[in-house]
């Protein structure tokens, strides 16, 4: 059965259970408008007023003493020695390095073939529209 001929009777017999029935008004009342609606005082501060700076501080200041705590903890748990921490973060930033060069490096490759590319089919271009302008200055001087 098609979905609109499944509300199409008006008795509340044809509704399936467990449906309330709507209303198909729209959601303002006839005697609202819209200059009633907008005219509720709108809620929170606007933004031309100043930011409470001390709050900011307040705020800044916890996230510094965390960052603090939470590096003076890293270090005190650390399974190794910070010569040894070094040494493995100085390996882990090479290696990282040389991917990096390696892509970069991939990527000028395919960048230089892609501009050899262009020129060669803009001058292929340039070139087929100076034939193209010679053979009309032919036509014109011959008269068509």
């Amino acid at each position: 059965m098609a979905r609109t001929s499944e509300y199409s009777s008006s008795g509340p017999s044809s509704r399936p259970s467990g449906t309330a029935s709507r209303s198909r008004t729209s959601d303002l009342d006839s005697g609202d408008s819209m200059d009633a609606m907008g005219s509720a005082r709108p809620r929170g501060s606007s933004y031309s007023e100043d930011m409470q700076w001390r709050h900011a501080a307040i705020f800044g200041a916890g996230v510094a003493l965390g960052a603090l705590l939470g590096a003076g903890a890293a270090l005190l748990y650390a399974p190794q020695s910070g010569e040894e921490t070094r040494e493995m973060l100085s390996e882990r930033a090479h290696r990282f390095g040389g991917r990096i060069g390696d892509r970069l490096g991939d990527a000028r490759g395919d960048l230089g073939w892609y501009m050899r590319r262009g020129r060669r089919k803009l001058r292929r271009g340039a070139e087929r529209g100076r034939w193209a302008g010679e053979d009309l200055a032919d036509r014109i001087r011959r008269g068509w």
